[in-house]
């Protein structure tokens, strides 16, 4: 989907997908930045540190998913 390749399932909307595609990047990024200082025992300034670094990709993630909702979104209503 970074690469603008549509699944199945996006075909027919004219919404820009690389930006799904970046919004499961952050997505995964904030599991890793969340979880990885809490599997290996860091100190709890670094895990407070990442906790909201992590919020800030999910929202960003939100952010990018709404940004494509509404670049795509005229041409979903139309199809109803």
């Amino acid at each position: 989907m970074l690469t603008g390749r549509r699944p199945g399932f996006l075909r027919g909307s004219r919404g820009p997908t690389p930006l799904l595609g970046i919004t499961g990047l952050c997505v995964y990024a904030a599991v890793l930045v969340d979880e990885i200082p809490r599997v290996t025992g860091a100190s709890s300034g670094v895990r407070a540190t990442c906790a909201y670094i992590g919020l800030g990709l999910m929202g960003t993630a939100v952010g990018l998913f709404i940004l494509y909702d509404v670049l795509g979104g005229a041409d979903r209503r139309a199809r109803k």
